[in-house]
């Protein structure tokens, strides 16, 4: 397994060879998350239903997500800041430390998933929508749940991987389970006319292949991590000829107890105190990432009170076309945290910061890209989502992007220093930057739709609003220089 030092090399090359491939990898990542809205709109000709109950759905779904990646972004600090220091025993035992974490937090979530994916669809609106609608939903989710143990395992190993500096083989992965997803998705629902649950099951299949490939890689190469410096190969004696068998045969049995209880000490599979750490990371992140999703459940029933199908389409396809930026900075920011944590767990400050300077210059010429691309093809990138010609959908969505898009200047910013700080052990300034962005945009909403009885557009103002004000958060706590006090925290 290819490993990378990110604290030696130019910071700047060593960054964005990073980067790249993640930011490769998240782009077939939403290609993966849009894939069942494509060919919902486009292969089920229903008038819409299909599209409106995948869009519905998916909320929940990024819910999950969403605590799958805060666990992956927890153990990910953790490990890359035990690996930047160069501590390969205690590395192996983080990465397995994660992964037993993982599969118990998996199981309990699906069960948590079977139980509460019909309330949670019904305190969303979603019957306000039509009970063929609401109906195709939850036959959605329901199948979705019950791959969770594989979306867990799969994003936690991603992590890992990208923890250690090898952000190919997640790329690897996600490109062919992208293709695999697509592939069964159109022959479930082309071909074997299953509908709706065609996609989920395409999506089952999809994840469990990657998901146990990237584990067996894992698994097989982390052997091949090199020895601490500071070890010492403590060799056996080798036991005289003209000893008896007897004899032998003791000694060569209490030899290798005594080497095997120094291996298990050495190399544990489980470690308490790297377990709390990976928690201690992992909670802020799975409160943050979660409580944004929740957030964005709040919205989706706030749209799906208005009792219109359309909408809904209109609304779930320019969210996901808009999340595709977001998701790249949201990338560049996870390179960051890595590439932040490796340095200061190698003491290279500076260097730290250098990577900083290098993520925001890449971030802005992203922003300013995908803000001129957006308010040029808004209409066709939300067109593409429907088979037939529907000037409602496109024109709802289209309003969605326009709005937004002039502002990926301003979040990016925001996401690159809440990088920087996470990667530091920031976690309490992470948390509330993230958390001004959230409750000023889900609270505006509400307020303008319920108390001043705005129309739906005002919600898509709320927004850019909230990135402003959780920019500022982020930028405060960043030139405050609380983070080199978690910094020098040792894990």
């Amino acid at each position: 397994m290819a490993t990378k030092d990110m604290s030696v090399g130019k910071p700047i090359k060593v960054l964005y060879a990073f980067a790249v491939p993640m930011i490769i990898s998240v782009l077939f990542q939403q290609f993966y998350n849009i894939a069942d809205s494509l060919i919902a709109g486009n292969f089920i000709f229903d008038d819409g239903i299909a599209l409106a109950s995948v869009n519905s759905a998916y909320p929940v779904t990024v819910v999950f997500i969403a605590i799958g990646n805060g666990f992956g972004v927890g153990g990910g600090v953790v490990i890359s800041r035990i690996f930047g220091a160069k501590q390969y025993s205690r590395t192996k035992t983080s990465i397995l430390t994660a992964l037993i974490n993982i599969f118990v937090f998996a199981l309990l979530f699906t069960l948590i998933g079977v139980f509460t994916c019909k309330p949670l669809l019904s305190a969303m609106n979603s019957q306000d929508l039509g009970d063929a609608v609401f109906a195709q939903s939850v036959d959605y989710l329901n199948v979705y749940i019950y791959g969770l143990t594989f979306l867990f395992v799969y994003n936690v190993v991603s992590s890992i991987f990208q923890a250690l500096g090898n952000s190919k083989t997640p790329l690897f992965l996600l490109i062919f389970s992208t293709l695999l997803n697509v592939i069964v998705d159109i022959i479930f629902v082309k071909y074997f006319n299953m509908g709706i649950k065609g996609l989920a099951w395409g999506t089952f299949l999809a994840q469990g292949v990657a998901s146990v490939i990237s584990l067996i890689l894992l698994l097989v190469n982390i052997s091949k991590l090199p020895k601490d410096s500071q070890e010492k190969q403590v060799a056996i004696t080798e036991i005289p000829k003209e000893q008896d068998k007897a004899s032998t045969h003791a000694k060569d049995s209490d030899a290798l107890k005594t080497s095997m209880k120094k291996s298990w000490k050495e190399n544990p599979i489980f470690s308490l105190s790297i377990w709390s750490s990976i928690m201690l990371m992992s909670l802020p992140s799975i409160l943050q990432n979660s409580t944004v999703s929740i957030g964005q459940l709040f919205v989706q029933s706030l749209v799906n009170s208005f009792s219109n199908p359309n909408l809904v389409s209109a609304y779930g396809s320019a969210f996901k076309i808009n999340y595709i930026i977001i998701s790249i900075f949201l990338t560049i920011s996870n390179a960051m945290a890595t590439f932040t944590s490796q340095n200061i767990g190698a003491n290279h400050l500076d260097r730290a910061k250098e990577g900083l300077k290098g993520g925001l210059i890449s971030m802005i010429v992203i922003a300013l890209v995908s803000t001129t691309l957006y308010m040029a093809l808004a209409k066709q990138l939300v067109g593409a989502f429907i088979s037939q010609q529907n000037d409602e959908i496109i024109s709802i969505g289209s309003q969605f992007l326009y709005i937004l898009a002039p502002f990926y200047i301003v979040v990016c910013i925001k996401i690159i220093f809440d990088g920087f700080i996470r990667g530091a052990g920031d976690m309490a300034g992470f948390t509330s930057s993230t958390m001004t962005d959230l409750v000023i945009r889900v609270g505006l909403s509400y307020i303008f739709v319920k108390a001043c009885h705005l129309s739906y557009v005002s919600i898509w103002w709320s927004w850019p609003i909230g990135w402003v004000l959780g920019t500022a958060v982020s930028v405060i706590f960043y030139l405050s220089k609380r983070w080199q006090k978690t910094s020098l925290k040792k894990l």
